[in-house]
């Protein structure tokens, strides 16, 4: 008894014991060891997009869940749905724009009206606008023979005298009743050639406020241009006449000495360019000026080029073609004819690609912007020099390219044409800081190689012909229907291949083809063989004659002449059609900012 006593401090240690590691191994169990799940996963936080997991209970019968390339397949398809629908916003927002641009006039009419605070005010109805006729001034109408001027007037050249630009073609009184050789309008002034070759000047450029003058008779002029300060007429001798543009001018120039037959001399207002460098019966037949330069074509297919003005230029463009006279080099001496050799031969090159001889390129027509030129040869082939800034050469544009001084082919011109066809390019013109090349394509077996000639054309040869542009794009210069700051790459206007017309002839629906073609600094006129007028270009002057200072982007037919007669009820009547049709005796001219239709015999 005593010992069972004596045992039980004992049992009750042992009990103490037993119960506390029980204890201690039950805590054991319910606390596991702490892990920093931070510390374990914080690479892939920071470095890896997150991607929710879902527990696999919560999932429907038969339903699997997603891995996880799955779920980043369809974050990249809502990313890609995201930035489509970005882009058709931004899209509509820049369509929306120009729209809104477009408009803006008709919009800001609406905007005042409807912030009018009269309630019996009426919005207009969407009918079609009521037609803006200018003022006219003169009775006569178009059947009367004259000289229509719109545009920039800022220098007084329409004839306007209360308007610094008209968006109509405008008569100008001092020309009714008379004809005229050619018509050229520069920034300052204007000029035009009556029938006897006797030249004709106004505009502030001329004289300020002064009437059209006649300042140079007896020459026989058959066309003349403005370039630098100075105006370039080609006389019946086929020389080239330089003539002082301001009558100050005029009157102080020491030109050219002549006695008459009582040998009394005299001092003429012009001198001419010389013709040392022509060959023998060799004469000039064309010349076209850009702003600082002059190029000019002989009846033997050589070119040359000289510096206009009467001061010395500061700075070369590369556009005399002349290796010596680049963009690096001070430029020539103005009204001095330098040969473009490098243009007038090519380099013909045996089967080892080495210098073989020299061959006599034949240039059949050349064509002058602001600071470029196009020359186009027998061959159908076109090259270029000068300022590229804008890719009026038809070369691709970047820091070497920006001036080329010496004649390039333009090689971009195949690509518009299947391997097996030739781009017979038989057509040039250039304005501006633009270009244009009319292409007609042909069957390589139908060239003849070494003599430059061509194997006689079918008479379907120019149903394919297509014209492309490149150059400055900005105002829609190119008439591709785009807006472009520069475009090296020549662009189709495709919208001069759909006018159509039936020819009762043949009683089949036919092509229109283009008969001929001016253009300005950034627009175009083109007459087309059914005497339809086609614009487009800029219009920050009213230059188009549309009656409107919008740009146009595409070929349009250009509105009727507004004639005395005209009412806003004229263009209600169904039988009047709205579009301009040049008689047998107008021409039509694109120039500086202005235009202009005259009469010739």
């Amino acid at each position: 008894m005593l010992r069972t006593i004596r045992a039980r401090p004992l049992i009750r240690n042992q009990v103490s014991r037993f119960h506390s590691s029980a204890l201690r191994l039950n805590d054991s169990k319910k606390k596991p060891e702490q892990i920093d799940e931070a510390e374990m996963f914080a690479d892939r936080l920071n470095t890896q997009p997150y991607y929710a997991k879902r527990d696999p209970s919560e999932y429907p019968e038969g339903e699997a869940p997603l891995s996880q390339e799955q779920i980043k397949k369809q974050n990249q398809k809502l990313e890609a749905m995201k930035g489509l629908i970005q882009g058709v916003l931004v899209i509509g927002a820049m369509f929306g724009g120009f729209e809104l641009y477009q408009k803006w006039p008709n919009v800001k009419s609406w905007w005042a009206n409807l912030n009018k605070e009269d309630e019996g005010f009426v919005p207009p109805k969407k009918n079609k606008p009521v037609v803006e006729l200018p003022v006219i001034t003169n009775k006569n109408d178009s059947s009367v023979p004259g000289l229509y001027i719109w545009g920039d007037n800022s220098n007084g050249i329409t004839g306007d005298k209360n308007s610094i630009s008209t968006k109509w073609p405008l008569r100008h009184p001092w020309f009714d009743g008379k004809l005229l050789k050619k018509v050229t309008i520069g920034e300052h002034s204007a000029l035009a050639i009556d029938p006897k070759g006797d030249l004709i000047q106004w505009g502030n450029g001329y004289k300020r406020n002064s009437d059209p003058e006649y300042t140079i008779k007896g020459e026989g002029l058959q066309f003349a241009k403005i370039s630098n300060g100075a105006i370039y007429a080609l006389n019946k001798n086929n020389e080239i006449l330089v003539i002082p543009e301001s009558s100050k001018d005029q009157q102080d120039f020491k030109g050219l000495q002549r006695r008459n037959w009582a040998f009394i001399s005299s001092t003429k207002n012009f001198t001419k360019v010389p013709l040392d460098l022509l060959q023998k019966g060799e004469t000039i037949k064309d010349f076209e000026t850009g702003a600082e330069h002059l190029v000019a074509l002989t009846d033997k297919g050589r070119a040359f080029s000289a510096a206009t003005g009467f001061n010395q230029l500061p700075k070369s463009q590369g556009q005399y073609g002349l290796p010596e006279y680049s963009h690096f080099n001070k430029p020539p001496a103005p009204n001095t004819l330098h040969e473009i050799t490098l243009l007038n031969n090519s380099i013909e090159k045996n089967k080892k690609g080495k210098v073989d001889h020299i061959e006599p390129r034949f240039i059949k027509k050349i064509a002058v912007g602001n600071y470029h030129t196009l020359a186009l040869d027998e061959n159908g082939e076109v090259f270029s020099f000068g300022q590229n800034t804008f890719g009026q050469l038809g070369q691709p544009v970047n820091y070497d390219t920006e001036f080329i001084t010496i004649p390039k082919k333009v090689e971009l011109l195949s690509k518009h044409v299947k391997r097996d066809l030739f781009p017979d390019v038989i057509d040039i013109h250039a304005g501006g800081d633009t270009s244009f090349c009319t292409i007609n394509p042909v069957k390589m077996f139908r060239l003849i190689r070494g003599k430059n000639n061509k194997v006689e054309e079918d008479e379907d040869a120019l149903i394919d012909a297509f014209t492309v542009g490149f150059g400055n794009n900005l105002k829609g210069q190119i008439g591709n229907g785009h807006y472009v700051h520069a475009q090296f790459d020549p662009v189709k206007i495709k919208e001069l291949s759909k006018f159509e017309d039936y020819n009762e002839e043949t009683g089949k629906i036919e092509k229109i083809n283009i008969d001929s073609w001016s253009t300005g600094f950034d627009h175009t006129f083109i007459k087309l063989g059914n005497k339809d007028v086609l614009f487009w270009g800029g219009n920050d002057n009213g230059q188009l004659g549309n009656g409107k200072k919008n740009r146009i982007p595409k070929p349009t037919p250009l509105p009727a002449i507004v004639e005395p007669s005209f009412t806003t009820e004229t263009y209600k009547n169904l039988t009047f059609v709205n579009r301009l049709q040049l008689r047998e005796n107008q021409q039509i001219v694109a120039s500086a900012n202005a235009s202009a239709i005259y009469y010739t015999k």
